[in-house]
């Protein structure tokens, strides 16, 4: 397994720019996200939450016999950096698309009459109601309400992430599902060896995975496998299961000219998304599934 890294800022930075000019159809939304993925990075060096309590008998088993290690709720969360991210997400929602704008105004404005925001982040994490209470009190949809926390609280789940993964064996391939925290992937990456990774949705861990198989039902019938690409977009391939009818996005890092930074090719290849779900096939998050 792999320790995942803290980014360059200024090559992220680069990338969406890059990603800007040459897409002008995401101009929009990497107005927003181009600036929170700047925030988060720089968050990131300043975050230190409480390190993960895991017995080591049990942390041994679940290496072991291939369970993830924790449930998502179990991450522990840097309060005061969340926090400060938080604000500076709600102000870069507060200037961008009419629906995050009003979103980012009315959850700045809620903020302001609350304590502490820690119950809204673990409900981030495990979805005890206080989200759907505060969203319909505030009058915008949850899932927008939860996208503003998640990324506030993204830098300390990762944190977590990273801790957790010096406990996995190396080179442990073929899980569906992440093995710290059992999230789905959200993306895959073929590396220099044209080795297939893929990318937790939630905490961002990269870990290996066979290429000639669906992650998501172990169906190994090369006929029901197949991809999708285009000559005009090297970079991206749709893999896609005819038995399951999932599919997941992998990019080629061996054809980007920019740094390869999976929360940006995963909002600038919404498109592919479109694609897959036109032909029939669901990711299995979920349909609009652009967390990043």
């Amino acid at each position: 397994m792999t320790s995942e890294q803290l980014w360059d800022a200024a090559a992220v930075e680069k990338a969406v720019a890059q990603l800007t000019a040459k897409r002008p159809a995401y101009a929009s939304i990497l107005g927003f996200y181009g600036p929170v993925f700047a925030a988060q990075i720089k968050a990131a060096v300043q975050t230190s939450p409480a390190a993960i309590a895991m017995d080591e008998s049990i942390l041994k088993m679940k290496t072991k016999e291939g369970f993830s290690l924790i449930a998502p709720a179990d991450f522990t969360i840097d309060l005061p950096a969340a926090e400060k991210l938080l604000a500076d997400v709600c102000s870069i929602a507060a200037v961008s698309g009419e629906k995050l704008s009003g979103a980012g105004k009315a959850l700045a404005q809620a903020l302001t009459e609350k304590k502490s925001l820690e119950d809204l982040f673990l409900d981030v994490l495990d979805n005890k109601g206080c989200l759907d209470a505060l969203a319909e009190k505030i009058d915008v949809p949850a899932d927008m309400l939860s996208l503003l926390l998640y990324l506030s609280i993204k830098p300390s789940i990762e944190s977590g992430s990273r801790q957790l993964a010096e406990s996995l064996e190396e080179n442990a391939d073929g899980h569906g599902n992440c093995p710290i925290c059992s999230s789905a992937p959200i993306i895959g990456e073929l590396d220099a060896d044209g080795r297939l990774w893929v990318h937790c949705s939630l905490c961002g861990h990269r870990w290996p995975v066979e290429r000639m198989v669906c992650l998501f039902c172990d169906n190994r019938d090369s006929a029901s496998l197949e991809y999708l690409y285009s000559e005009s977009e090297p970079e991206y391939r749709v893999y896609l299961c005819n038995e399951c009818r999932h599919y997941l996005k992998v990019v080629d890092s061996r054809k980007l000219e920019r740094v390869f930074f999976p929360p940006l090719e995963q909002v600038v290849s919404l498109h592919l998304d479109l694609t897959a779900s036109e032909k029939g096939f669901t990711h299995v998050l979920g349909a609009g599934s652009a967390m990043a």
